[in-house]
């Protein structure tokens, strides 16, 4: 609630495209409030580095400014790293809601190497090909 508190409404809505939202959608409360949770958990976690996708970017910074905010000296330090896109054809990033489309920390070695065999690799094809992604 604090990161809550010391923020305006404006400042929280900058983070929605995390959600895949724009600063002017409608949000619901609990919508805005995910932001403010998402952000929290860099703290709750007692992070020293946090490694998120580039599309989590905009919560990172609100956490580091929340930092000068609560006077302390040590910000985690915020790792981004790029989108790997989704196993399946055309998908942009992997879904955590299609478990085939992704792989995932705790995958065992057989079951990252079912998904890669499956993984949409289209010959010749550099451009949207997730596999040369990963190489």
């Amino acid at each position: 609630m604090d990161i809550a508190q010391k923020n305006k409404l404006p400042r929280i809505l900058r983070c929605s495209q995390i959600m895949g939202r724009n600063e002017t959608d409608e949000l619901s409360a609990a919508q805005i409030f995910y932001l403010c949770m998402h952000c929290a958990d860099i703290f709750f976690l007692k992070a020293d580095i946090c490694q998120l996708g580039m599309d989590q970017r905009k919560v990172n910074v609100l956490a580091r400014e929340y930092y000068d905010d609560i006077k302390r000296k040590m910000k985690p330090i915020i790792l981004s790293h790029h989108m790997l896109p989704g196993l399946l054809q055309g998908q942009e990033k992997m879904s955590k809601s299609d478990p085939n489309s992704a792989i995932f920390m705790e995958d065992e070695e057989a079951e990252v190497n079912v998904k890669i065999k499956k993984a949409f690799c289209s010959p010749g094809e550099v451009e949207g090909n997730p596999c040369i992604a990963y190489v």
